[in-house]
């Protein structure tokens, strides 16, 4: 393809998105984050953001990562596996697994990077994946990238949930299957129905993955999440989750057995291959 097809193709495919109102753009945001956010010259009141505790902007968060880049600079310089593991991470590591009340955590670069890297070395070929229609793009990502079985059921429909299950046992004996479903749903902002989740996923001896991005912060005892709100944390395989809501920060994680971080440092390629996050935030 020459440059001229290439412009005309990237072009007419961008005319056609714009012709449906389906084509994206950036706004530039010329303030801090918080409630209020100025964008050209205007304020605005911030119903879009993800910062649900106004924590992005927090003078203790501002004093906090200041300190640690004084210390340990800006970039980590590489990926955790060769030199990029500095004290940060690791305390950071420490507090996340006893704040989730697991044996482990794992930091990521995003949330993102978190999902792939988990699902994907969670599950290979010729084992099955279960997962909610309404789960993130991440979390589908993840799935398709692991290359497993994928069978996706209607947003919160149990019954549906259990026929996968059953078929999976049936055509899939033997095989890892591994539910994934979000905490609360970004999509409506409703919950997953958790305790009959772990139910099904303790009758078929599933794996179930749960996704706390929009819960952490906001629901729980000390905002740990929905897991430990219901008292099911010792029930959920995989507790994901991401610093950059509620929390005001940056990055994913990953928490669970010590088994389970073990693995996923020797099989999570999003964490192998990636620079570490920037030990400041």
């Amino acid at each position: 393809m020459s440059e001229l097809q290439e412009r005309d193709f990237f072009q007419e495919q961008l005319d056609a998105l714009r012709a449906q109102s389906l084509d994206r753009h950036l706004r530039e945001i010329t303030s801090a984050q918080g409630p209020e956010i100025e964008i050209a010259g205007r304020r605005f009141v911030n119903f879009s953001s993800n910062d649900y505790l106004g924590l992005a902007n927090d003078p203790r968060l501002r004093k906090a990562a200041i300190a640690a880049i004084n210390e340990f600079g800006i970039g980590a310089g590489a990926s955790r596996l060769i030199s990029g593991t500095q004290s940060p991470h690791i305390r950071l590591e420490h507090v996340l697994a006893k704040w989730k009340a697991t044996e482990a955590a794992l930091c990521f670069s995003s949330g993102y990077a978190a999902a792939l890297g988990a699902i994907s070395a969670l599950a290979t070929k010729d084992d099955v994946i279960v997962l909610d229609k309404l789960c993130h793009a991440s979390l589908i990502d993840g799935a398709k990238l692991s290359g497993a079985i994928l069978r996706v059921f209607p947003h919160n429909n149990l019954s549906k949930l259990e026929s996968h299950l059953q078929w999976a046992g049936r055509e899939h004996a033997g095989r890892r299957v591994l539910i994934v479903t979000e905490s609360v749903f970004s999509m409506d902002g409703d919950r997953t129905p958790l305790r009959e989740m772990v139910e099904l996923k303790r009758r078929f001896h599933a794996l179930l993955m749960l996704d706390e991005a929009h819960a952490v912060g906001v629901i729980g005892p000390n905002g740990r999440g929905l897991a430990a709100a219901k008292n099911l944390s010792d029930d959920v395989d995989v507790q994901m989750g991401t610093l950059s809501k509620a929390l005001g920060a940056s990055g994913g994680y990953i928490c669970g057995s010590r088994g389970l971080i073990e693995w996923l440092i020797n099989r999570a390629r999003s964490f192998i291959f990636s620079t570490a996050p920037p030990p400041g935030i």
